[in-house]
């Protein structure tokens, strides 16, 4: 579900010079696979062996899943350092197409000068 309403938000979000990318542990054929049906244009990385969500910290283990990765999405500057962390354990966690627009917005206000051409 959210993957397919970031999908209609890459659109937006190349007007203004952003990009997205998804990472998940399922394979590269899958993703690919997934990537396609979905009709996006953003990369899907594959962390099949889970190293990084190792090295990230990010494994959450469950009796009935075995390890599997906490979803979390994040908002990177340009120089990737993280301005926004969502943690989507739950549904309700995962951040909306609304509040990635204004995390946008206020590192647009950060690095761009110009942002108000009134100000």
């Amino acid at each position: 579900m959210q993957l397919r309403l970031l999908t209609e938000f890459q659109q937006e979000l190349a007007v203004n010079y952003c990009k997205l990318a998804a990472a998940s542990v399922d394979p590269p054929e899958v993703n690919a696979a997934f990537r396609a049906g979905l009709g996006a244009t953003f990369p899907f990385l594959s962390d099949h062996d889970r190293s990084v969500v190792r090295q990230l910290d990010m494994v959450e283990s469950s009796k009935s899943r075995g390890d599997t990765a906490i979803p979390y999405a994040f908002s990177l500057m340009p120089d990737l350092t993280v301005h926004n962390l969502y943690c989507g354990y739950w549904y309700v966690g995962r951040p909306t197409a609304e509040e990635l627009r204004q995390d946008l917005r206020a590192m647009m206000k950060k690095l761009r000068k110009d942002f108000d051409p009134q100000a």
